[in-house]
């Protein structure tokens, strides 16, 4: 549950301008499925531009109330970067099932995702940082506690840890899910197999 009651004026991250409109079957845009999708996901790549290159990674993070917070070494690279506030994106996708069909242009995935774009900066508290990240555990190990389960982070360990808390300016949300769908799929006479395998 995101802790929404924090951040006095949070509005929920929804398509804003053309970037974030949906082109392509644009019947599977969920925008109001966006913080669903962000508190379910396990791997988000977060992109920037640093001199004209694309620069690109993927990090486990936290989603809270509009806020994207992912966390590395303070010599990664890609997270120093957006210590300036530059733009950055971040996509989030959660493969549901494999989709095959018996046509080769048929074949497809069930997913959720998301696309976000927002502005960086880097948290240097050592309380919101404590904060943020036992929060971030807690989401990928349900249950487990400290100091039961594991020692908790030293006031060292969080100095030295890069924390980055991207801002999402906005954002979209698309899914397919179903059955296979091709031409032929529903034809128990035309050859081949269609079936969706979930992941």
């Amino acid at each position: 549950m995101n802790d929404k009651t924090a951040r006095p004026g949070y509005t929920v991250p929804t398509p804003r301008t053309d970037r974030t409109r949906i082109r392509r079957h644009a019947d599977r845009a969920v925008p109001e499925r966006i913080e669903e999708f962000l508190s379910a996901g396990l791997i988000a790549h977060v992109s920037c531009v640093e001199d004209g290159e694309p620069r690109v990674i993927p990090l486990l993070y936290h989603y809270e109330a509009g806020h994207i917070y992912v966390h590395g070494s303070p010599g990664n690279a890609t997270l120093s970067l957006l210590r300036d506030g530059r733009p950055v994106s971040v996509a989030v996708t959660q493969l549901v099932a494999l989709v095959a069909s018996k046509s080769a242009s048929g074949h497809t995935a069930n997913y959720q995702s998301v696309i976000a774009f927002g502005h960086g900066r880097q948290i240097t508290d050592v309380a919101e940082k404590r904060r943020i990240l036992d929060a971030m555990t807690a989401r990928y190990f349900p249950g487990r506690q400290t100091p039961a389960d594991y020692a908790p982070a030293t006031d060292d360990d969080l100095v030295r840890m890069e924390l980055t808390d991207i801002e999402i300016d906005e954002a979209s949300a698309k899914m397919r899910e179903g059955d296979p769908s091709g031409p032929h799929d529903s034809d128990p006479d035309f050859p081949g197999s269609a079936f969706a395998k979930p992941v």
